[in-house]
């Protein structure tokens, strides 16, 4: 990792007391209870301020610091817990690294430009809308762009055709379609009828 990479950091302050009780009262106080585990360390139950984890949310970053009352850590965002109507964050899982080791992670797929045979009047599919894959925790990227300028009717676009950050390496079969383009409904089950010979 290069001397010049600076993590993001927010606070975090360590809990005593447990529960859907005790993590409402912590909510209501404009903060969110998080858990952090990893690396053979008992998990440790936190909570941090909600504008400063929203921001990260907003920003997309993934691997922070978090400073636990002086005792700071390295983590990786694990799992967001949201409420029913996806406005407000309710719990966070953080998983304790170091952010110049490997971990896999699912990345989401991200359409690039238009389809010429779309445009034509074929049908874009999207088998796949994430990908896994295997980076250096710092270099995690938002997304995986995958270009279909070029996409004809009929053409398709596979894992083994992209590309990912240097250093990168997917664990999607090769084979795995990404997106295609199909003919319109009904025109391929359309035979060509020969006219009948004239006598």
């Amino acid at each position: 990792m290069s001397d010049d990479f600076v993590l993001p950091k927010i606070s975090a302050f360590k809990r005593d007391k447990l529960g859907s009780i005790e993590s409402r009262r912590i909510r209501r106080a404009g903060r969110i209870p998080a858990v952090v585990y990893g690396h053979e360390q008992e998990p440790s139950h936190v909570c941090v301020e909600s504008q400063d984890l929203e921001n990260l949310v907003k920003n997309r970053e993934r691997v922070f610091e978090i400073d636990v009352e002086g005792k700071v850590e390295e983590t990786m965002l694990r799992e967001l817990q949201w409420d029913t109507f996806g406005t407000q964050i309710l719990h966070v899982d953080l998983v304790r690294i170091n952010a110049s080791e490997r971990v896999t992670v699912e990345v989401p797929v991200r359409l690039r430009g238009t389809s010429p045979g779309v445009v034509s009047g074929g049908i874009l599919e999207q088998p796949l809308h994430s990908l896994e894959l295997d980076c250096l925790s710092h270099n995690i990227p938002d997304d995986v762009p995958v270009r279909i300028n070029a996409l004809e009717i009929g053409d398709a676009i596979y894992v083994r055709d992209l590309v990912v950050p240097r250093g990168a390496k997917l664990h999607n079969a090769e084979d795995q379609v990404v997106v295609h383009v199909l003919a319109p409904k009904g025109e391929e089950e359309t035979p060509e009828v020969e006219a009948p010979a004239a006598e």
